[in-house]
């Protein structure tokens, strides 16, 4: 058993009454020798080319550069690609491959007069990655590095590195099925196996077979107006054998990572609350250990956000001899400017606690972290098929995979010896599965499907690592033949392919539609963009819901939610026409909205408008103050989403067996109306609807497919 020495402190100096954590300690950080064949790219030690002169802070960034474990196999590395057309990496935290080989391959000229695209799962890291490199290659973002995130992109015609979110790899696809733009294409990350990543591997395969195949005798193959592409399949675990039994037994490669020793502790028993003991762990560290930054895992931003003020509170009850705490917490919905704090050295009599989601697991590297805290647990995203075009998607909190419980702690040992404490047992730890199931498997597959339609593809015929759900691909042709997008022969329709045009979720995209049908475009597109958004409009303390329910009566609309974001909208939009940031932060803050999740929107809004004027569609059409067309329009998309009340109070699905209830956030919580649509269903006690809107019964059943199913 480790025993602290000390426990939180109170403002007098006494120990706090919170109950201590007691810890199994267990060896160093568990590794899994490399298989026998893969060639080792620790080669001697060669000096990298460097670029231009540089002095002072550059001149300290190519040494650190240099130092990296991966320079030592530069040369080695750029030979086997240069060999390959496709190359399996295998990079051991730290090793340094997610910034280092776009810029080896760049350096080296095997990119020729191409891109190269470096993919990330997430935004967080697609976004810190460019910055970092751009930073190493002396240029500004946007520039030789540039990136590709939804709604926020930073490239020009001189971009020659470009870290792009999967997701909008895929998008690419779109208009320009072969990436003729790209020469090198890195799928970084690659065990994550998210549904776009798998996506893209399926076509790069296709696409390398066409852009690389020999040129006929007359030189007009495909490889006489194109260059070669180079695939680079990168992953941070050692599941490397089915990456290269997809493309055709590729070459394997390894490389070392620079990892110190890290100490691991297991509880002695299991936690029934994560939070709570994620919090007595901190301060056990912060008043026993030795300076270090402090990394928590947790599942998601609620649980960020509540452990964050309980933090606070007690850090400022500590006596002033205990050195302070800076909390930075760190979630895909954080926006740029805040993330870059976690990055920022520690200020002097500080403890840097970084709150994070599994971003953190892996591509981005959290300087000065000592201590990691792991709580064991994640947020899954799968969706629940209720019946053939009818399901919904939920996070769920479950628990980590082995590969996510050992990329965890190695976080800890990137700059020195590390600790991590693992909030379960060893035995937890060894019964848990090795890997997460793909997503693939496990997600709505209606946006892929519409993607892969306009490329003139089949999901059931594509190939994948894994094929997905047979019952996922029903509700998904279902759920795109309500909509429109597809006809009762599964082909595209006009519609499906506008609706494939706007960046937005397929059912959104549906209600932008309908309202270019309508005439009431500016008032969807002001809702569409919040719905868009990765934060939440309203945010509620429990100290002081009350207080913001009282101040956010006037935007609330008796149709309901909808209608609410609206007001909302034309709200912020008048105060932003006289007042300067802090004045606009100073009144979302005085009516508890979040001022995060309205800039956002007023982004997403201004690229739809572009969007739209490339469609031909008058962003500008109004309805005024009638709220009909909006409503259609609402349906139109939302028409899966549909229930009707039943004698009880509850809610039945129109096209589904659940019985739902009305969000208590809802402005529609405590009505009774005979008809509804909502945005999701939030699965918790009951199934919750969330973004609910009163509607008449006749304007469901206006609805096409509706129609067809009573004739």
């Amino acid at each position: 058993m480790v025993k602290f020495k000390s426990r939180p402190s109170t403002p007098n100096g006494k120990p706090a009454k919170r109950p201590r954590m007691a810890y199994m300690e267990d060896s160093d950080e568990e590794r899994t020798p490399v298989k026998a064949g893969k060639k080792n790219l620790e080669s001697p030690k060669k000096r990298m080319k460097s670029a231009a002169p540089v002095s002072g802070k550059q001149h300290a960034i190519q040494e650190q550069r240099k130092l990296l474990p991966i320079a030592q196999g530069r040369d080695a590395l750029i030979h086997e690609i240069r060999e390959n057309d496709v190359t399996v990496l295998i990079g051991e935290t730290g090793s340094g491959k997610t910034t280092q080989i776009p810029q080896y391959l760049l350096e080296s000229g095997l990119a020729g007069k191409g891109m190269i695209a470096v993919t990330q799962p997430r935004r967080v890291a697609a976004t810190s990655l460019a910055n970092r490199v751009a930073e190493e290659k002396n240029t500004e973002v946007g520039k030789l590095v540039g990136y590709s995130v939804r709604f926020d992109e930073t490239s020009s015609e001189a971009t020659r590195i470009k870290y792009v979110t999967d997701g909008m790899l895929v998008r690419e696809l779109l208009s320009d099925p072969i990436l003729s733009r790209y020469s090198v294409i890195i799928v970084d990350e690659a065990h994550e196996r998210t549904l776009r990543t798998d996506i893209l591997m399926a076509n790069l395969k296709a696409i390398q077979q066409k852009r690389n195949k020999p040129t006929d005798r007359k030189g007009k193959g495909p490889a006489a107006a194109l260059s070669p592409l180079k695939i680079v399949i990168m992953s941070a675990t050692l599941d490397a054998e089915k990456f290269s039994s997809f493309y055709n037994k590729a070459k394997i490669l390894y490389v070392k990572g620079r990892q110190h020793p890290v100490t691991i502790y297991h509880t002695a028993t299991s936690q029934a609350d994560y939070v709570d003991s994620a919090l007595r762990t901190f301060f056990q560290i912060h008043t026993d250990r030795p300076p270090g930054d402090v990394l928590i895992f947790l599942p998601g931003q609620e649980d960020i956000e509540g452990l964050s003020s309980s933090i606070q509170l007690y850090a400022n009850r500590l006596p002033q001899a205990t050195p302070g705490v800076l909390l930075c917490p760190l979630y895909a919905a954080l926006p740029p400017g805040q993330q870059t704090k976690i990055f920022s050295p520690t200020p002097k009599g500080m403890r840097k606690c970084i709150l994070a989601t599994n971003i953190a697991e892996t591509s981005i590297t959290i300087p000065g972290v000592k201590y990691v805290i792991d709580t064991g647990k994640c947020k899954e995203k799968r969706y629940i098929a209720r019946s053939v075009g009818s399901g919904f998607d939920t996070l769920l909190t479950r628990d980590i995979t082995k590969s996510s419980a050992m990329q965890r702690a190695g976080r800890a040992g990137r700059e020195g010896p590390g600790f991590c404490f693992r909030l379960y047992t060893e035995d937890a730890f060894k019964n848990m599965p090795l890997s997460a199931e793909p997503e693939i498997r496990r997600c709505t597959l209606t946006a892929s499907l519409l993607q892969l339609k306009c490329l003139g593809q089949d999901l059931e015929e594509l190939e994948f690592m894994d094929k997905p759900d047979e019952e996922n691909i029903l509700s998904a042709l279902a759920a795109l033949y309500i909509l429109g997008a597809l006809d009762d022969k599964k082909a595209l329709t006009k519609n499906g392919r506008d609706m494939a045009f706007l960046p937005l979720e397929p059912y959104l995209a549906r209600v932008v539609l309908a309202a270019r049908e309508l005439g009431c475009v500016r008032e969807i597109l002001d809702i569409v963009s919040v719905l868009s958004s990765n934060s939440k409009l309203f945010f509620d303390s429990a100290d002081q819901r009350d207080a913001a329910l009282e101040a956010r009566t006037k935007f609330r609309h008796s149709s309901g939610d909808h209608f609410t974001i609206l007001n909302v909208v034309r709200s912020f939009d008048e105060i932003a026409k006289t007042e300067t940031n802090a004045g606009k932060k100073d009144w979302c803050h005085k009516t508890y909205l979040n001022f995060r999740c309205l800039t956002e929107a007023v982004a997403i809004r201004t690229q739809l408008k572009e969007v739209c004027e490339r469609m031909k569609i008058d962003w500008t059409a109004s309805c005024g103050d009638n709220e009909q067309p909006v409503l259609r329009s609402l349906v139109r998309g939302l028409v899966q989403n549909a229930a009707f009340l039943q004698p009880d109070g509850s809610y039945k699905q129109v096209m589904g067996p659940s019985i739902v209830k009305i969000h208590p956030g809802s402005v529609l919580c405590d009505k009774k109306i005979p008809a509804i649509i909502y945005d999701e269903l939030v699965y918790t006690t009951n199934i919750y609807a969330r973004g609910v809107s009163a509607v008449p019964r006749s304007f469901i059943a206006e609805v096409p497919v509706l129609n067809h199913r009573k004739a």
